[in-house]
């Protein structure tokens, strides 16, 4: 008897479980070995900022208007601002009950501390 595709916890996806899904989710930098806290906030904030701003430039109400690259940036920065306020929340009060921070802690640094500076560095 081979193995049942659809069995509750047989069940496969044609990405997650493909090599390729496995190894790109493996590259990300939030599951990548080997870099700081400091470079994963670094690389995920960058990674965002380049199309965050975009749909708030040209999908605004303002987006005829020379005003709209602004308005854009400042719309980019809070929705940033708010982001990283809830990641900070989540980690100062639902992270740490669950255990679900320590996976950037170094040795010797209280519980959370590298998701806090992962955090930081996102904004």
């Amino acid at each position: 008897r081979g193995p049942e595709p659809f069995a509750g916890d047989q069940c496969y996806a044609p990405l997650p479980d493909s090599g390729f899904g496995k190894q790109y989710v493996k590259n990300l930098a939030f599951y990548r070995d080997g870099l700081q806290p400091w470079q994963r906030g670094l690389e995920i904030g960058m990674a965002h900022g380049y199309f965050i701003i975009g749909p708030f430039v040209s999908l605004v109400p303002l987006r005829n208007t020379p005003e709209a690259a602004t308005v854009g940036l400042l719309c980019g920065c809070v929705l940033i601002g708010m982001i990283s306020i809830g990641g900070l929340i989540f980690g100062v009060t639902e992270g740490k009950t669950n255990g679900k921070v320590k996976r950037f802690d170094r040795p010797g640094d209280k519980e959370g501390a590298g998701y806090t500076e992962m955090i930081n560095w996102h904004a």
